[in-house]
């Protein structure tokens, strides 16, 4: 963790500076209060920088010692409350770090401050700090790791977030399958590590799409490369034939190892390609998205679409290795977390209903602890029923008609935006099957409309929908079944549904009906 930082973030009386100074002690690195270091630097109180040299002249002061301190690590910094409004100081600090947002409640927050000089809560400090948190919600709320400090102690604050920075192996074990996800922050920088450690050759290749191989942390992986185009659309035999090629061109055998970095579309090509070359190799999963890591990287699952419809040529061939790490969040578009959110929710509703509440209180992703309990939902699951001849088939809530949507839109919906509407179609479903009540469909449509996933695809043509289950590869003996929540925690299978229930719905989801 030595070439990482850990940054706090949030509003004033949050407990940056004391939980810092504290997390500082605990990991025997120093502390780097950012407003400290400008006046220490320019002899100057913030106050007075502020009155002489506006609110200007302090980011330009706040901005240059981020960047020098961001380039190093194995520190603790507290930035200023707005500093990371500044795009550029953001970027530099997540190049380099992991980021907390401490937060209180406003009661909290406001005495906590009582009698300080904060130049931003001048004249009416109640009115002032509402302000603020208003102003910057969108900020506190994009970053990963939340901790409410409202009922905490200093210690208690540093033991959470040290806890949140080990690294935790867990593991998919079955009959003939098991494999380990590695999941920790820093664990991409220690990669070569990671791998000998379990017996694994540096790889001798490394498949990416476009879109991940401009990120910077990857140009650290000194690995012959296959760079595919992104998207759903390319997932196919033809982009599968050129990773084969470029297998023989680095003459890749039995022995080699293949590293997948990217979302799910990527992990299902490359291990596709891995199962099927030289009839299996071996490879390793990276997981570079939200989605990937809760739901695709997991249960050995590899496969590709054919224009019938997804993932209908496939294998189980489990990865030697997942290695997830969040750090690659950070930089993930919004949009893209959020995508990921529906299979986080999903797994709630599967088998986790202390997962399940938290996303009801409060529907954003909270960090690494709320990745693994969507990560063990899955990691039970599969270890019961490897290669869905049961229960596994409750991970397919919502996807029978959420690929229906996904096909229909041309794959403009992005997948897990297209499970979202899938999943509330399926409980308003269960609920005219008269397996759930119409509370489980409401609180699910309105838990996942406040992440910003769509819950309705108007627009599409509910016949296009159909036709594309039809080549939905979860029918049995010709029939198309469902997995249907019927309470939280209790999903049901192989559920058939009558075609007028199904067109019905359909047709609700296509013209958002209420």
């Amino acid at each position: 963790m030595t070439d990482l930082n850990v940054i706090l973030v949030g509003p004033p009386g949050a407990g940056k500076t004391s939980v810092g100074r504290a997390l500082a002690a605990r990991l025997g690195w120093p502390f780097v209060d950012v407003d400290a270091a400008i006046v220490a630097e320019g002899g100057r109180p913030i106050a007075e920088i502020f009155r002489s040299d506006g609110e200007a002249g302090f980011r330009s002061l706040e901005r240059d010692q981020i960047r020098r301190l961001a380039a190093r690590g194995g520190q603790v910094i507290a930035p200023g409350g707005g500093a990371l409004l500044d795009p550029t100081n953001r970027a530099a600090l997540e190049r380099h770090g992991v980021l907390f947002c401490l937060r209180a409640t406003t009661e909290v927050l406001l005495r906590r401050v009582a009698g300080s000089d904060r130049p931003l809560l001048q004249g009416d400090p109640v009115e002032r700090l509402a302000t603020l948190l208003r102003d910057r919600a969108p900020l506190y709320d994009s970053i990963v790791e939340q901790i409410d400090t409202s009922d905490l102690t200093v210690s208690g604050v540093a033991e959470r977030i040290q806890s949140r920075l080990a690294q935790r192996d867990l593991t998919i074990t079955a009959t003939g399958f098991e494999h380990t996800v590695a999941l920790g922050y820093g664990l991409l920088n220690r990669l070569d590590e990671i791998l000998g450690a379990r017996g694994l050759k540096w790889p001798g290749v490394l498949v990416c799409d476009d879109v991940v191989a401009t990120q910077p942390w990857l140009a650290a992986l000194d690995i012959p490369r296959v760079v595919v185009p992104s998207g759903e659309q390319h997932k196919t035999l033809d982009t599968v034939r050129g990773m084969y090629a470029r297998f023989l061109e680095l003459d890749l055998d039995r022995g080699s190892v293949v590293l997948a970095v990217g979302g799910g579309v990527i992990g299902d090509m490359a291990g596709f390609a891995a199962a099927t070359f030289m009839r299996g190799v071996r490879w390793v999963n990276v997981p570079t998205t939200l989605l990937a890591m809760v739901d695709a990287s997991l249960g050995g699952k590899t496969g590709v679409d054919l224009p019938e419809g997804k993932n209908l040529v496939g294998a189980f061939h489990p990865p030697a290795l997942i290695v997830s790490d969040p750090l690659t969040l950070q930089t993930l578009p919004e949009a893209e977390r959020r995508a990921g959110l529906a299979e986080a929710i999903k797994h709630g509703v599967i088998d986790d209903p202390e997962l399940w509440r938290q996303f009801v209180s409060r529907p954003v992703f909270a960090g690494v602890e709320q990745l693994a309990r969507a990560i063990d939902v899955k990691a039970r699951v599969v270890s019961q029923d490897p290669y869905e001849r049961g229960r596994r088939a409750t991970l397919n809530l919502g996807h029978t008609i959420g690929h229906g949507v996904e096909a229909a839109s041309g794959y403009r919906l992005r997948h897990g935006e297209a499970i979202a509407i899938g999943l509330v179609a399926e409980a308003r479903l269960a609920v005219a099957l008269g397996l759930a009540a119409p509370e489980l469909a409401e609180a699910l449509a309105d838990t996942l409309a406040r992440t910003g996933l769509p819950v309705a695809a108007p627009g599409l043509d509910p016949e296009s929908i159909r036709q594309a289950m039809s080549s939905d590869k979860k029918k049995v003996t010709g029939r198309l079944t469902f997995a249907l929540p019927a309470a939280i925690g209790d999903v049901r299978w192989g559920i058939e549904a009558p075609e007028a229930l199904l067109a019905a719905e359909l047709l609700r989801v296509t013209q958002r009906w209420p």
